[in-house]
């Protein structure tokens, strides 16, 4: 089947840009939600806001400075959390209490991969809207430009966009979502999930 997502148009001092306006707002953790934004040179550009898009052009600004001070939190907490599960093994090893071994290096690599993902979700942030610090998201000036559509085919657990592949594999309400987009399948009428 062939879908049609929904994405709001928006511009800041770095470039144009889109935001998925239906799996942005279903996604499970907000890290996920800066890598539903994309360069605006392969959206498709329409004139009235489609049907299926949850994200409106007014709240847009609201949105991108809430997750972007969400993910600075969130960056500095995982990494935060990270040092105290390794100081305190660290502690219990110069002691002499044995922990295992393997269970705190298993945990330690859970919260890096956390922390890496969250850093990343960040530096995309960073780059779309030029702000390195929530501090300087009053000076950034984003400007809403309408919507659009991106295209992209799913047969079966095949998906053709790379991004929303790796989405629906790592992210169950993603993936719960997709059946709420109204789709047909190839050779029907209406072959778009949105007009």
């Amino acid at each position: 089947m062939r879908l049609r997502v929904p994405y709001v148009l928006f511009e800041t001092r770095t470039g144009m840009y889109g935001v998925d306006a239906y799996f942005s707002l279903r996604v499970e953790k907000p890290e996920r939600r800066a890598t539903l934004i994309r360069k605006a040179e392969n959206l498709q550009r329409l004139e009235a806001r489609p049907r299926g898009a949850l994200l409106e052009e007014d709240s847009l600004r609201n949105y991108l400075t809430s997750l972007f001070v969400t993910l600075y939190d969130l960056s500095g907490e995982r990494f935060n959390e990270r040092t105290r599960h390794m100081r305190r093994w660290n502690i219990w090893r110069i002691i002499g209490i044995p922990t295992g071994h393997q269970r705190h290096v298993d945990r330690d690599e859970e919260l890096a991969r956390r922390n890496r993902e969250a850093l990343l979700a960040l530096a995309i942030l960073r780059k779309v809207l030029g702000a390195k610090t929530p501090v300087e998201l009053e000076g950034v000036t984003i400007r809403p430009l309408g919507y659009a559509v991106l295209e992209f085919e799913v047969n079966g657990g095949e998906v053709s966009d790379p991004v929303y592949r790796e989405l629906f594999r790592i992210d169950s309400n993603a993936g719960m979502a997709l059946p709420w987009l109204r789709t047909k399948k190839k050779g029907e009428q209406k072959n778009h999930a949105f007009p």
